[in-house]
């Protein structure tokens, strides 16, 4: 209980700390950047103060449940679930191999028996000529030699005999090379039944060690007091939130049909430069424990208003609200040589950009959304991701080498 209340504590202090970080930043600005930024509607220290204690206290909310609620059952439940997921995730590898190795051990039947076919019909024939050929010997050609006319029916009948040679010898290597694809298929045919039982052991038992997994979990459920069931049903609600997020990003990128050329090179800074990340890419905390292991972006603060920029040449694929990331906008950039495609993300804007919208082509740099706090956020900021392939990585691995080091981590929030 008193390492939760510490918890507790710590990341309240550290979201006041970002939000102070924020005005410091913002107050600080340069001239020049306050003149190439004029568009953005600049605070008085009074108002942004009013709007950090709004931000505080939607965080405080959000960081309710984290007080002495989260139980150790709550937790267990949560490494249950993961459990599951992972059981059935190699259930579903499993019963994928078994699959194809049935549809292996079935197309090697059928070719195997086209084979074994062709190769008993010709066997028959080859040995059929053998024994003409043992019965009549070699004077049976010697006689169609000498029964000829003249020289020319002489040399006719020699060609003949020459090519009907030719192609028994010819078919005597065809029956060797079918014998031996017959012996390989068969080998890799009963390698294939034997794998097949063994997968099909592997899914049975997995199976049941899921079904086990459930039951213990459903146990766990059931011994939930009410408090614990309300917080386990918000953490149920954010996790569908965040699978219907997923959900939404693949289908953006694999609709997106656009013959675009990834032209390679970096992605600049996605908004004000005097702004640094408050949370990067992958594992990190956050205010309800279990929800988020992975953070797919990172998240840049900044005052609200200020604006986000296109980090390359793109045509916007997503335009609009997406759930847990509030207002979105996904470009994309094309795909590389490699056959690559790369998109990004930019999320929890406060508004979007007039005569923006989907299919429309923005260039680098160029202004495509507002930060804000919209969707689940403690605080004014841009999420920021970019994906391969639908796969996300870590931005700063297109960002400059200067910017990643001007714009160091400094806290993790939210």
């Amino acid at each position: 209980m008193k390492k939760q209340k510490i918890y507790s504590t710590l990341m309240i202090i550290l979201i006041i700390l970002s939000f102070a970080s924020n005005i410091f930043a913002e107050e600080n600005q340069t001239n020049e950047e306050n003149s190439s930024t004029n568009s953005v509607k600049t605070l008085s220290l009074e108002e942004q103060k009013n709007q950090v204690q709004e931000q505080l206290a939607e965080a405080n909310d959000q960081l309710t449940y984290v007080q002495d609620e989260l139980s150790s059952k709550l937790i267990n439940i949560q490494n249950l679930e993961e459990k599951i997921s992972n059981y059935q995730k190699q259930l579903s590898d499993v019963n994928a191999k078994y699959d194809s190795l049935q549809k292996q051990v079935k197309e090697a039947e059928e070719k195997l028996q086209t084979i074994q076919s062709a190769y008993n019909k010709k066997d028959r024939l080859l040995k059929a000529r053998l024994v003409e050929i043992y019965k009549h010997g070699s004077n049976n050609y010697l006689d169609v030699l000498l029964g000829s006319k003249d020289i020319i029916e002489f040399i006719s009948n020699y060609f003949m005999i020459e090519s009907i040679t030719k192609y028994d010898m010819q078919s005597l290597e065809n029956l060797k090379a079918q014998k031996q694809s017959i012996e390989k298929i068969t080998k890799e045919l009963n390698e294939n039944k034997a794998n097949m039982k063994i997968t099909k052991s592997n899914a049975e038992k997995q199976s049941v060690i899921l079904a086990n997994t459930k039951t213990i979990l459903e146990n766990e459920k059931a011994s939930l007091d009410d408090s614990e069931q309300r917080i386990l049903s918000q953490i149920d609600s954010y996790k569908k939130q965040q699978e219907e997020i997923n959900t939404l990003i693949q289908n953006s990128i694999v609709s997106s049909n656009y013959e675009l050329r990834y032209s390679g090179g970096i992605m600049i800074w996605p908004t004000l430069s005097s702004s640094y990340i408050t949370s990067q890419f992958g594992s990190r905390l956050h205010p309800i424990q279990g929800i988020i292991k992975n953070h797919n972006g990172i998240d840049i603060g900044g005052a609200t208003g200020n604006p986000i920029y296109a980090a390359k040449d793109g045509i916007i694929i997503y335009y609009g609200w997406m759930s847990g990331y509030g207002n979105t906008v996904m470009i994309d950039h094309g795909t590389n040589n490699e056959g690559v495609k790369i998109v990004s993300l930019y999320g929890h804007g406060s508004e979007f950009i007039e005569g923006l919208s989907v299919g429309s082509s923005v260039t680098q740099g160029q202004e495509i959304m507002k930060i804000g706090s919209t969707g689940n956020s403690t605080g004014p900021h841009v999420h920021f991701e970019v994906r391969e392939n639908g796969v996300p990585v870590d931005p700063k691995k297109y960002l400059t080498a200067s910017e990643n080091d001007n714009n160091a981590i400094v806290m993790e929030v939210n």
